[in-house]
């Protein structure tokens, strides 16, 4: 079950901890839910849906207000999201009693840990794979790896850092991310490759590189989500998205389908890529012999894995099979991560959370 509905709604999460007070939190920007936390029981409401319309945003007022009613709940704080431009922040700001703001990657790994009942003075190591979430330091996050308790996190680690640019257009056209990346990756000779790939013309490439450079209209991102759809669009799958999430769950079944092709035929998927898994690895070795990071955090080497996927693409290789490869090397970074966030922490607990680990072939990887 991804979302609950009426039915299932509001049936609360019980936590087994001694929790005291009344707390309303108001819930994401999209495919929002809000809850209500008594004591030890969490109540979440049915879906309410996206914030950029004002009809929706009533909704949720309407909701909160009905919510309190039935449970008899007079909430002493307000919790909302630390974006400060989004309308659940405004909605919480005019329930007129204190509010609170979460950080959006801590807030799904919390989320997590109620949900499995994690004992309150216990530590996890929160693995947090979404599209878009405001940053404390004014970046967009989005592939995050956090040490965290119910009173605070660290960011231990991400994934490696890219120019997010032509703001909310580049959520819905992969290419966008895809040609940004390249640049990075081949300042020599990027226009070149975005061409062979077929990823946009050469007049709207020489305007990414002014607009990259003059850092109009750009964001530095650790975005998952935007990651999978510029892979999506390097391997030709799709280069934009009519829907949310299209590219990326399209990317998805066609990793899907070379695993049953495989499979059908008698052979590990896995074993068929350790070569080229071996070869990510030492490249990824070398990489950080060479580099400095530029943070107090580690990367996960995934400019390493879209470097490797375009080099495979132009030599002809099938897309299915590098699809499959990108979701099996992305699951191996991740492990890798979580095993030096212990090295780190002590920590042993993980929590996955946000929208990318809806995936399926990812999660079981």
């Amino acid at each position: 079950m991804i979302r609950r509905s009426r039915g299932y709604a509001p049936l609360p999460v019980m936590m087994s901890g001694e929790l005291k007070g009344q707390v309303l939190a108001v819930g994401g920007e999209l495919k929002n839910t809000f809850c209500i936390g008594k004591n030890q029981l969490l109540y979440l409401s049915p879906y309410v849906g996206d914030m950029a319309d004002p009809r929706t945003v009533a909704a949720l007022e309407e909701s909160i207000v009905r919510m309190e009613e039935l449970l008899e709940t007079e909430p002493e704080l307000a919790v909302c999201d630390l974006h400060p431009k989004y309308n659940t922040t405004i909605v919480a700001e005019e329930q007129g009693i204190p509010v609170m703001k979460i950080q959006h990657h801590y807030a799904h790994i919390l989320s997590c840990m109620a949900e499995n009942d994690v004992p309150l003075t216990e530590k996890v190591i929160g693995v947090s794979f979404d599209g878009t979430g405001y940053g404390t330091d004014g970046t967009i996050w989005g592939g995050e790896i956090l040490l965290a308790d119910y009173h605070s996190f660290r960011r231990l680690g991400s994934i490696y850092p890219f120019l997010q640019i032509g703001g909310d257009a580049s959520a819905k056209e992969g290419w966008r991310i895809a040609v940004s990346m390249i640049n990075a990756l081949y300042p020599e000779n990027a226009s070149e490759i975005t061409e062979k790939l077929e990823l946009c013309e050469a007049q709207m490439q020489k305007l990414y590189l002014q607009m990259a450079a003059r850092g109009i209209n750009s964001v530095v991102s650790t975005s998952a989500g935007r990651l999978f759809d510029a892979v999506s669009a390097i391997l030709g799958v799709r280069r934009k998205s009519s829907f949310e999430g299209e590219a990326s769950t399209t990317l998805q079944f066609r990793a899907e389908e070379y695993e049953k092709h495989l499979h059908s035929g008698g052979t590990d998927p896995v074993r068929e890529m350790e070569p080229w898994l071996r070869e990510l690895q030492n490249s990824a070795a070398d990489a950080s012999r060479n580099e400095k990071p530029e943070e107090s955090r580690f990367y996960l080497p995934t400019d390493r894995l879209v470097r490797m996927l375009v080099e495979l693409k132009m030599s002809g290789e099938d897309v299915r099979r590098l699809a499959y490869f990108f979701h099996l090397a992305l699951a191996a970074q991740i492990r890798e991560g979580c095993r030096e966030a212990s090295r780190i922490s002590g920590v042993k607990s993980c929590a996955l959370s946000g929208g990318v680990f809806q995936n399926r072939l990812l999660l079981k990887l």
